[in-house]
C-alpha cells in the first residue's frame, strides 16, 4: 500500500479503535497534517529549488569535488556527521537536511557510495545535535522542567552527543556501505561522475558563491538562536524576523537565482520552480502524513500511560530517565515530546535518581534517539527525498538510531563513573 494512505488510514483506525470519535478523530488528523506542514511545506519546496539551482548551474558537484578533495573519500562518513553537528545546533534537522541535500547526492555520485552512506552519515550529526545542544528547544525544555545549571549540561552532553554520533557514523562505515538503492542509479545518470578538474562545470563557478545559498540561511537561522535581545529595537526586529527558518531559506533562495546565468533568465527560473514544486509535492504529502499519525498517536495519551506505567518503578533507577524517553520515542515517533514528557515527568522525582541533574537529561536525550520509524516525519522525508523504500529504512536508519542511543548511553555511563 501506498505509505501516504497507510499513515492516514492507520491514523483513522487508531483514533477510532481508542475511543476518540469520528469527528475528533478527522479533526486531530487535520491538525498533525496541518501542523507539521505549517512550517515545513514551504521551505522544503524552497530547499528543492536551491537544489534544483546548484544542480544546473554544477555547484552542487563543485561543492562535493571540494569536500572530496579536503577530506578524502575514505573520512566522508566523518565529515558529514560533524558538518550535521555544528549546522543543526541552531537549525532544525528536516531543514538542514533539505538545505544539504543537493550537497549529499553529488557526494554520493562524486565517491561512489550509495546516497544512504552520505546521508545517514549527515542525519547522524544532525540528530544528536538537535535532541542533545542547548539552544535546540527540546533540550532547553529539559533543562527548564529539571532546572539544570545550563554550564554544565552543555558541557555533559556534548560529551554525550559526540558517542552518540561516533556510534551512528560508525554503523553507516560498517552496515550501510553496500546499501544501494534504485535512486543511486539515477543519481549517476543525473551527475556526470567522470567530471574532473578541466571539465566546464568544474571551471565555471565559484566554490565559495556556491554554498552561500546553503551557509546563508544556516548563519541567519543561527543568530536568532544565539542573540537574545533585551530591548526592541529596529535591529532586534529585522534580525528576529530574518532569522526565521522561511526567511532565511527565501533568502538563500535568492542567493541561488543571482547565480544562474542563463541567457533567458526567467525562463529557467519558473522552470527550476516547477520541478522543485512536483518534486516536493510527494515528499510534502507524506510528510503531513507522518505528523498526522504522530498528532493522533500522542492525542491517544500514550505517552501518559507510559509515565503512570514507569512511575511505579523507581527501582529502574539511572536507567529510568532512559527507558522513558525511549518508550515515548517508539511511540509518539517526536524527539520532542519524548524530552519534554520524560522531563515533566520525572521533574517531581528527581532527588530519588541516583544521579545530577544534568547527567538525567543527558540519559533522556540519550532515550530520545530510540527509536525512529514510520510514525516520524523524518523517516518519511528520507523515504521521500531519496526513494528509500521503509523497508531498507527499517534496516538503515532505525537500527542506525538504536546505536545512537546505546552509544550515547555509554559515553554516559563512563562520566557517570569517573565522577560527573
Amino acid at each position: 500500500m501506498h505509505p501516504f494512505i497507510a499513515l492516514i488510514l492507520i491514523a483513522l483506525g487508531l483514533g477510532l479503535s481508542m475511543g476518540m470519535g469520528g469527528e475528533r478523530t478527522v479533526e486531530v488528523l487535520l491538525k498533525g497534517f496541518s501542523e507539521t506542514l505549517r512550517w515545513i511545506a514551504i521551505i522544503i519546496i524552497l530547499g528543492a529549488f536551491i537544489g534544483e539551482v546548484l544542480q544546473e548551474t554544477g555547484g552542487a558537484f563543485r561543492i562535493a569535488d571540494r569536500i572530496v578533495k579536503w577530506v578524502g573519500e575514505q573520512k566522508l562518513p566523518w565529515a558529514m556527521g560533524f558538518t550535521g553537528y555544528l549546522v543543526s545546533i541552531p537549525v532544525f534537522v528536516d531543514v538542514a537536511y533539505i538545505l544539504l541535500q543537493p550537497v549529499v547526492e553529488s557526494l554520493s555520485v562524486k565517491s561512489k557510495k550509495p546516497v544512504l552512506y552520505i546521508g545517514l552519515s549527515l542525519a547522524a550529526g544532525l540528530t544528536v545535535a538537535h535532541t542533545l545542544i542547548p539552544p535546540t528547544p527540546g533540550p532547553m525544555a529539559v533543562a527548564s522542567l529539571l532546572e539544570v545549571n545550563i554550564g554544565r549540561m552543555l558541557f555533559i552532553n556534548l560529551i554525550v552527543a559526540a558517542f552518540a554520533m561516533i556510534g551512528g557514523v560508525l554503523w553507516v562505515i560498517y552496515f550501510v556501505k553496500n546499501s544501494w538503492l534504485e535512486y543511486d542509479k539515477k543519481l549517476e545518470n543525473s551527475v556526470n561522475p567522470e567530471q574532473d578538474e578541466s571539465s566546464p562545470s568544474l571551471q565555471g563557478g565559484n566554490v565559495f558563491l556556491d554554498v552561500l545559498p546553503i551557509v546563508v540561511p544556516i548563519i541567519l537561522i543561527g543568530f536568532g538562536a544565539f542573540l537574545q535581545f533585551e530591548e526592541e529595537s529596529l535591529v532586534s526586529t529585522v534580525i528576529n524576523f530574518i532569522s526565521l527558518p522561511l526567511v532565511a531559506v527565501i533568502i538563500g533562495a535568492f542567493i541561488a537565482v543571482f547565480q544562474l546565468k542563463s541567457k533567458n533568465q526567467r525562463n529557467t527560473i519558473n522552470r527550476l520552480v516547477e520541478q522543485a514544486i512536483l518534486k516536493s509535492a510527494l515528499v510534502i504529502m507524506i510528510t503531513g502524513a507522518g505528523g498526522s499519525l504522530g498528532y493522533v498517536i500522542r492525542e491517544t495519551g500514550v505517552q501518559n500511560e507510559i509515565v503512570t506505567l514507569f512511575s511505579n518503578f523507581p527501582f529502574l533507577g539511572l536507567m529510568l530517565p532512559f527507558v522513558v524517553a525511549s518508550l515515548l520515542t517508539i511511540s509518539t515517533g517526536s524527539i520532542t515530546v519524548s524530552l519534554v514528557g520524560t522531563a515533566s515527568m520525572l521533574g517531581p522525582m528527581i532527588d530519588s535518581i541516583p544521579a545530577s541533574p544534568e547527567m538525567i537529561a543527558a540519559l533522556i536525550g540519550c532515550g530520545s534517539f530510540c527509536v525512529f520509524h514510520a510514525n516520524s516525519s523524518f523517516f518519511w522525508l528520507l523515504n521521500r527525498l531519496h526513494e528509500v523504500p521503509p523497508k531498507i529504512l527499517y534496516r538503515t536508519f532505525t537500527l542506525q538510531s538504536l546505536i545512537m542511543g546505546l552509544s550515547g548511553l555509554i559515553g554516559a555511563i563512563i562520566l557517570l563513573v569517573i565522577g560527573f
